[in-house]
């Protein structure tokens, strides 16, 4: 009888489940950082990209793929970054997707120039201060059209099933809208981006993890915090050197450079893939040749040739700028110092001109 009465016992008892934490998968460098920041303490991002990959143009290995298709969230710049993920999303069908420059908060650049540049800066204290209120369920809601149901794998897409997707489907973002031709997606390299980014991927996480939603918000919040505190660095270092003039060796620093009111005067490639044209080559020699710019910046293993070639008859001052953070050590602090690299190569170089 002791031992009837103690296995009915045992089998009374609830079972208790431990679920795992989700599976993040980060596109590149940048947003691996931030995503490491809101899950420290539980667990850790996958990076997709290797440092050092283009993240304009990539092919996938097998082994990424798999980690794709298992992935619960995908946190990713969007199709105008890598329009190759997008088709592997397609694809994989990860649980969860979220195109950060789709977000509606995310600043963007079009065209050369910031449309939100003096709210842009002029606010970056008002949000390090704001983005510590946790959204609301209606906030979460804006975000919902960037979460992107997984396939079953198993079921025929019949009516039925669509059906049953429906309301999922009027939610649906249409990211290709979003990403219309001429949107800078080099959108991380606005600091006011990146907090924006951390509470939405603190949310993102919450709703698909509950039981750890109050570590995912504090975490955001420490790291806003801490690029509240960067910003006001890299202000005071660049301070001094506004007022001069550089040129970039492609059109990634936008955000940068407009967020901290600098004067980046041209960039030799208006893209990664495009050469550059006769006029722009033109046009920087002439402001080169009129004393106009201190520096000109290339990036890691591109640009240097073209770069010497154009500051060597003046003079001009020359650097490396890198965009991704490819010569930084992958994690959290990789976004930190990806922003403090810049501002510190960028004033190095126009101090000494």
């Amino acid at each position: 009888m002791t031992l009837l009465r103690t296995a009915t016992a045992l089998c009374l008892c609830p079972t208790v489940v431990l679920a795992d934490p989700p599976k993040v998968v980060a596109d590149f460098a940048p947003i691996h950082s931030l995503a490491a920041q809101v899950m420290n303490g539980v667990d850790e991002p996958d990076l997709l990209l290797p440092q050092g990959a283009d993240p304009h143009g990539f092919q996938m290995r097998p082994s990424q793929m798999r980690a794709l298709t298992d992935a619960d969230l995908l946190l990713w710049v969007g199709p105008s970054m890598s329009p190759w993920l997008e088709r592997a999303i397609e694809s994989a069908a990860p649980d969860h997707s979220m195109a950060l420059l789709s977000l509606p908060e995310t600043v963007k650049r079009e065209g050369g120039h910031d449309h939100d540049h003096g709210d842009d800066h002029d606010d970056h204290d008002d949000h390090s201060k704001d983005a510590h209120d946790d959204h609301d369920h209606e906030q979460h809601d804006e975000h919902a059209d960037h979460v992107h149901e997984k396939h079953d794998e198993h079921a025929d897409h019949d009516h039925d099933a669509h059906d049953e997707h429906d309301e999922h489907d009027e939610h649906k973002h249409d990211e290709h809208a979003e990403h219309a031709e001429g949107v800078d997606p080099h959108a991380w390299l606005s600091p006011k981006n990146a907090q924006i980014w951390l509470e939405a991927i603190a949310e993102e996480l919450s709703e698909i993890d509950p039981g750890n939603a109050k570590i995912y918000h504090d975490n955001a919040h420490e790291a806003q915090e801490k690029i509240a505190a960067l910003d006001e660095r890299i202000q005071a270092r660049l301070a001094p050197v506004k007022g001069k003039g550089f040129v970039l060796f492609h059109d990634a620093f936008g955000y940068f450079s407009d967020y901290y009111e600098l004067n980046n005067l041209a960039s030799i490639r208006e893209t990664d893939a495009a050469p550059p044209s006769a006029a722009q080559l033109a046009e920087i020699s002439e402001k080169i040749e009129h004393g106009e710019v201190a520096c000109i910046f290339s990036e890691p293993a591109q640009g240097e040739s073209q770069v010497l070639e154009l500051a060597k008859s003046a003079g001009t001052g020359t650097a490396v700028l890198d965009p991704s953070g490819a010569s930084q050590e992958i994690g959290p602090m990789l976004y930190e110092n990806l922003l403090w690299t810049a501002a510190d190569t960028i004033a190095t170089c126009l101090e000494g001109k």
